[in-house]
């Protein structure tokens, strides 16, 4: 092979992998879709939470003065500061996996996603002395996610499995402070 012809092919490959490297490092990057959101609030305007599943009640609130969350019924027992922030954190704003419907439910419906009068619901209140409530209604057939419902408005969402298992913890579990010896901390 011959001078010439050699740098022809070189520049000829060069040119084909400068084509490919230009394409492979400049190729779109598909657009994820938006993240619809039932509702949104600053997390710091959230000032209590009270959280209802089946026939229970836990509520906690926040002390502006202490910085410090407290139970609502007046138990001695401390809050977990974690618990609480996390469960302030999901009652902010629960992202969704689809809205089911543009328009109104008819209330006969309602029942068929377990929102007709739900087991599980929380009412959150915020600075300004606004109540927002959330229904969580029954779980998908797949398991995947709950039927909710934004108390201010008629679509029904599908919000993820692990979002409603936790606000139904916060009332099963609660979120009282133990000490590092294992035990619940009681004042002196």
């Amino acid at each position: 092979m011959n001078f010439r012809t050699s740098g022809i092919l070189l520049l000829a490959l060069a040119v084909m992998a400068s084509f490919f490297f230009y394409y492979r490092e400049n190729k779109p990057v598909p657009q994820r879709p938006k993240t619809v959101f039932m509702y949104q609030y600053e997390i710091s305007d959230i000032v209590q939470m009270d959280v209802h599943s089946k026939d229970r009640l836990m509520a906690v609130k926040w002390d502006p003065a202490t910085q410090d969350w407290s139970f609502v019924d007046g138990r001695t027992e401390q809050v977990e500061p974690s618990r609480a922030n996390g469960l302030r954190i999901l009652l902010s704003g629960p992202g969704t996996h689809r809205q089911l419907n543009k328009t109104a439910v008819p209330p006969d419906r309602l029942a068929e996603y377990g929102l007709a009068k739900p087991d599980v619901f929380a009412n959150i209140a915020l600075k300004n002395g606004q109540i927002h409530r959330v229904l969580i209604g029954s779980l998908t057939p797949d398991g995947g996610n709950y039927y909710t419902k934004n108390g201010d408005d008629d679509s029904i969402y599908l919000v993820d499995v692990t979002w409603g298992n936790e606000i139904i913890r916060f009332v099963n579990e609660p979120p009282v402070l133990k000490s590092s010896s294992g035990g619940i901390n009681t004042p002196s």
